[in-house]
């Protein structure tokens, strides 16, 4: 049994405590709505505190010079609509945010690529000044509280929330209006666990099946042990039915399982869904970028020409990673113990270095788990949501912000940006409602 004497009654819950309910419970406060949070761990923002390298990235700063910012920031997200995160991020963008975090005290420091921190350079900042807001705007949090069950009224309160507590007492809580914050399926020990999903999909939302994104690359290559570690400069390419759907350039990294590095995990997404559609997915990679393939042809044969005494081995020293020309050397038959010099070079054997110089070519196994992703591709359908407002179409009064919903974005800040956009957005479109101004 729901205990009643616990019931506890607030205009506005917001359920999770994370990026996107932190921005929508301090939002919604200064609006005027009596709003409370319900926290499934024993603190806020638990996966904030993971993000960035431990310095949390919390937006980028390179979309906020152009004419129209939201037109580019919009790029950088990806969603079943395409069109849906453009009407959020047209009302709050970078430079709101910076605005936001300024007004509560927590300053920006800018680094590479526009990436923007908070200035201590320390991810617990952000749930920490947070924290400090909510306290100043008496905003209630019940911790360790997880949410069993919702349940929707025509009458008044619209919204029943059951939970449990951690001492398994189960108890029930009210509202007018309900915020799902619950994020997606990333990083589960600090929450995520996609429960959320369960709850939406329950009030008759369809979901999108979520898969990890910005995510390591599992590749089916025998000589993996062998390229671990080795790391250079490239482009990526992922390749579905024989045509490029996504290039990235950047630091690439070889890993015991595949491959690792900032341009593979953008290009994770699209091998994600691929692969779960039953597609062969192929990841391409050109670790000389900065030539045409002609002008690779070019140098080699001239290096060749020039140190044609030496071994094919020793004539890469120097070109590529020493611990790469074994692997090379094996891809293009030539045995390393038989010292083949290079001038001794078979038309058919230079085509297969020029190749793999350009297009060295890896099946896609599948990609690391929702335990190594930084995001969730996937989640809560769009379609069922109002642009603009994030209410729900189906259960009014209902509203969906952050990671739950199906929009993601690229590497670099633009996951938290969505986070605080939406959060932002949601509760400045309750207030609204509220007002009789929608």
């Amino acid at each position: 049994m729901y205990e009643d004497q616990t019931s506890k009654h607030h205009e506005l819950f917001i359920i999770g405590g994370g990026a996107a309910g932190l921005m929508a419970a301090v939002t919604a406060r200064d609006q005027g709505i009596d709003t409370a949070i319900i926290e499934s761990n024993d603190r806020l923002g638990k996966k904030i505190i993971t993000t960035g390298n431990g310095r949390c990235n919390i937006t980028n700063q390179s979309t906020a010079t152009g004419t129209d910012e939201a037109v580019a920031l919009s790029h950088k997200y990806h969603s079943n609509q395409s069109g849906f995160p453009i009407h959020v991020l047209r009302q709050f963008g970078v430079r709101q945010t910076i605005e936001f975090f300024s007004s509560l005290g927590l300053p920006f420091v800018s680094l590479e690529n526009g990436r923007m921190y908070p200035m201590s350079l320390q991810a617990a900042s952000v749930p920490g000044v947070f924290k400090l807001a909510l306290e100043d705007r008496n905003v209630p949090v019940y911790y360790k509280h997880k949410v069993l069950d919702i349940i929707v009224s025509e009458e008044h309160p619209r919204f029943t929330i059951k939970c449990q507590t951690e001492t398994e007492e189960l108890v029930e809580y009210t509202s007018e209006y309900l915020f799902l914050c619950t994020g997606g399926l990333t990083a589960p020990k600090t929450g995520t666990d996609g429960s959320g999903y369960t709850l939406v999909e329950r009030l008759g939302h369809t979901m999108i099946h979520p898969v990890a994104g910005i995510v390591q690359l599992k590749l089916d290559y025998p000589y993996l042990k062998e390229l671990s570690g080795i790391k250079f400069e490239g482009l990526g390419h992922i390749i579905v039915n024989n045509e490029v759907i996504r290039s990235e350039y950047g630091e690439i990294l070889f890993t015991d399982y595949g491959i690792s590095g900032p341009p593979i995990l953008q290009l994770s997404r699209k091998a994600a869904y691929n692969l779960g559609r039953g597609e062969s997915v192929t990841l391409s990679v050109d670790m000389m970028p900065e030539r045409t393939e002609e002008e690779v042809i070019d140098f080699l044969e001239t290096h060749w020409a020039i140190f044609g005494h030496r071994t094919v081995a020793d004539a890469f020293i120097g070109i590529i990673s020493k611990k790469l020309i074994p692997v090379l050397l094996k891809e293009a038959g030539i045995d390393q113990q038989v010292h083949l010099l290079c001038e001794d070079l078979s038309w058919k054997t230079k085509k297969i270095f020029y190749r793999l110089m350009k297009r060295w070519e890896f099946k896609v196994a599948d990609t690391n788990s929702f335990t190594n992703a930084q995001t969730t591709a996937g989640g809560i359908d769009t379609i069922d949501l109002v642009e603009g407002t994030l209410e729900s179409k189906i259960v009014p009064g209902l509203y969906l912000a952050g990671e739950v919903m199906d929009v993601d974005g690229d590497c670099g800040g633009y996951n938290l940006q969505w986070a605080w956009s939406s959060g932002h957005v949601a509760a400045m479109a309750l207030a609204k409602r509220r007002a009789g101004t929608t």
